[in-house]
C-alpha cells in the first residue's frame, strides 16, 4: 500500500513491542491480547492525516472482541477500495 508521502517513516516495531519481552512467549502474549485485550497503538500523527485515520478505524473495527461484531473481509476489501477511490491510494 503506498500513501501520499509526507517525508515521515515511523521506525518498525514489532506489534506489542512495548507490553511484552522481545521474544514474547505465548503466554506473554496471550496475557496481552486475549485476558487484558490491548491492542497496538497508533502514532500519534495519524490522527491528523485522514487516510491514516481511517485505516486506524478499519483496523480498530477488525480487533472487536466479540467476533460477530468485526468487520468481514468483504467489508474490509470494499472500505480500502473506497479509500483508494477517493484518496490517490495504491493498494
Amino acid at each position: 500500500m503506498t500513501f501520499p508521502s509526507t517525508g515521515i517513516v515511523e521506525e518498525y516495531q514489532l506489534p506489542y513491542h512495548d507490553l511484552v519481552p522481545s521474544d514474547p512467549s505465548f503466554e506473554d502474549m496471550r496475557e496481552v491480547v486475549c485476558i487484558k485485550r490491548l491492542r497496538p497503538s497508533f502514532p500519534n500523527r495519524w490522527t491528523s492525516d485522514e487516510c491514516l485515520r481511517q485505516m486506524g478505524k478499519v483496523m480498530t473495527e477488525c480487533w472487536a472482541h466479540n467476533p460477530a461484531s468485526r468487520l468481514t473481509a468483504l467489508r474490509v476489501k470494499k472500505t480500502l477500495a473506497k479509500m483508494s477511490e477517493s484518496q490517490d491510494i495504491k493498494l
